[in-house]
């Protein structure tokens, strides 16, 4: 029995098989391109992979204290931190939660003193019931949110400050879709290979690499593109005659 392997690369066979081989994007990325001249846009090209709709905001943040130590530093970001969540549950009257994900200490970064950090993400939920319009008057209340929280700290002038991330549209549970997306490339390998078989020559799935995360690609707050990478080979076994 003769084998003819049929190797294909990584990325070649997934574009094939139902997955984006492309960069990461983000809304705020979009957002800003959109604005950069007054001409109207090309139609965007089809995203490869499953178009869902996303059911949360994510705004990420940073909020930094100028201090002598860790302690001293800790009391004063955690209340600026629960005053900026209070302010976007009263601003967009849903349910907000929040995620902290670091706190530490730069050493000398600002004017020669010593900076406490916190940081992390705020998450809003996007009610399957909001339109297109509705969703972005969410991101554009988050916006403002930030921006107030900014200026306060600012114009408190007791050593805080804050940096607030474009509120980006996101699947909460990317994983959920998981058994879907390798279902439908199941389907597409078996497509592919019923048509590009021989009868002499039948393709076969010879061995699959472990799939990785269910990756997602944000197109507008109406949209989110999930991915799934899925890489096997396949050989085609050559039948003997006689």
């Amino acid at each position: 029995m003769n084998l003819r392997h049929l190797a294909f690369p990584g990325c070649v066979l997934l574009i094939c098989l139902w997955t984006s081989c492309g960069g990461s994007g983000s809304v705020s990325s979009a957002v800003a391109s959109s604005y950069s001249d007054d001409t109207v846009p090309e139609t965007p090209t089809e995203e490869e992979g499953l178009h869902v709709r996303p059911d949360v905001l994510v705004v990420s943040f940073a909020f930094r204290q100028e201090t002598e130590s860790l302690e001293q530093a800790l009391p004063k970001l955690k209340a600026a931190v629960e005053r900026y969540v209070r302010a976007a549950t009263e601003a967009t009257k849903g349910e907000v939660s929040v995620k902290m994900k670091g706190f530490g200490q730069n050493y000398g970064k600002r004017g020669g003193g010593d900076v406490a950090l916190a940081q992390g993400h705020l998450e809003v939920a996007l009610p399957e019931t909001l339109d297109f319009w509705g969703r972005a008057a969410l991101v554009a209340t988050l916006a403002r949110v930030g921006g107030q929280e900014d200026a306060a700290a600012e114009n408190a002038k007791a050593g805080l400050s804050a940096t607030f991330g474009f509120p980006e549209a996101r699947v909460r549970n990317p994983e959920a879709r998981r058994d879907e997306l390798t279902k439908r490339w199941v389907e597409r390998a078996r497509s592919f290979m019923s048509q590009a078989q021989s009868e002499r020559a039948p393709l076969q799935l010879v061995s699959c690499e472990a799939p990785g995360p269910v990756t997602q690609k944000p197109v507008s707050v109406d949209e989110v593109v999930l991915s799934l990478a899925l890489g096997c080979r396949l050989d085609a076994v050559a039948k003997s005659g006689g």
